[in-house]
């Protein structure tokens, strides 16, 4: 079964997400989900959510994707097993140790491993399917060839982005702590939960330096132009029918910090696209238009939100 999930950053955009064709969406709870506190929910909205979903037979999946420190694992679990109660489907998560623990506190629910614990190889997803986990979200530097071999070898269900980097970066996702070199504020909510903002895997949210354009030297020399450290992924289109021969099963719309109606049309975009694939065609030349102007609109969203993350972190 192909499931098209969607992101939610703020109740509303869950909520149009589900109506605008998603099967699940993905959320993040305060202080938990590696984003600013505008693209994450509270738990009150959190419940609401996973409601009308179930109302609508769609479910929610929650993003606890930091890295809790030794005080924080109580209160870990407690929301892992609220969400649980509540009828979530699954939770998404990097920490290894904590996967363990989920999988032995709250047996009942779904473990994502988090495309934040920076998988390399089939050998990584073996140790996480190991500690318990039933689904990997695939780095989206890989090709359809990488994946199909980390099916075989594995056999975990796959879950695989709707984006790609043009070319290789020298940041790979959930590995890169430059943001909390350049600056890191430090805040704790009343639940006694730490918030360092600059630090994504400590329950803040990234400055996204990659993005800023940078000199580099080789020695005592400067390189030609300024350059990123990261490349900027691209929504793709072309590889749906490879991924869907290939048995990915959930296929996932990035976009929390993006607006409410870019999400919804890229989320209905994709629906009429995934449906065209799972009813057996290849042909995706009709699409073009659209993509091309929903791409036009992603690059647009993330080069403000960009600009507007690095110029606060410099400020």
């Amino acid at each position: 079964m192909a499931v098209l999930m969607a992101p939610g950053g703020t109740l509303q955009m869950a909520a149009g997400a589900l109506d605008h064709g998603a099967d699940s969406v993905y959320v993040g709870p305060h202080g938990w989900s590696r984003r600013p506190a505008s693209d994450e929910l509270s738990d009150a909205e959190i419940r609401e959510l996973i409601e009308h979903g179930r109302s609508g037979g769609k479910d929610v999946r929650i993003a606890i994707n930091v890295m809790p420190a030794p005080d924080e694992i109580g209160c870990f679990l407690d929301k892992v097993g609220r969400y649980a109660a509540w009828g979530a489907g699954g939770v998404m998560l990097c920490d290894p140790g904590c996967i363990r623990l989920v999988r032995e506190r709250v047996p009942g629910i779904e473990i994502h491993v988090s495309v934040t614990a920076g998988l390399f190889n089939s050998e990584d997803i073996r140790v996480y399917r190991q500690l318990g986990a039933d689904h990997v979200v695939l780095p989206y530097r890989w090709g359809s060839a990488e994946i199909a071999e980390a099916k075989g070898r594995t056999g975990i269900a796959l879950e695989a982005f709707l984006f790609e980097t043009p070319q290789r970066s020298w940041i790979c996702p959930g590995r890169c702590h430059a943001s909390s070199y350049f600056r890191i504020d430090h805040a704790c909510d009343e639940q006694g939960k730490d918030h360092f903002v600059g630090s994504a895997g400590r329950g803040g949210s990234c400055h996204r330096i990659c993005q800023g354009r940078w000199n580099f030297r080789s020695g005592t020399e400067l390189l030609t132009g300024a350059r990123q450290l990261k490349s900027s992924p691209e929504l793709l289109l072309w590889e749906l029918p490879d991924y869907v021969e290939v048995g990915v099963s959930r296929f996932k719309i990035p976009g929390r910090e993006r607006s409410v109606e870019l999400v919804c049309a890229i989320t209905a975009f994709y629906r009429r696209a995934l449906d065209h694939v799972l009813r057996g065609s290849r042909d995706l030349s009709g699409f073009l238009p659209e993509w091309s102007d929903i791409k036009a609109r992603w690059v647009s969203e993330r080069s403000h939100r960009d600009d507007r993350r690095v110029g606060a972190a410099a400020a």
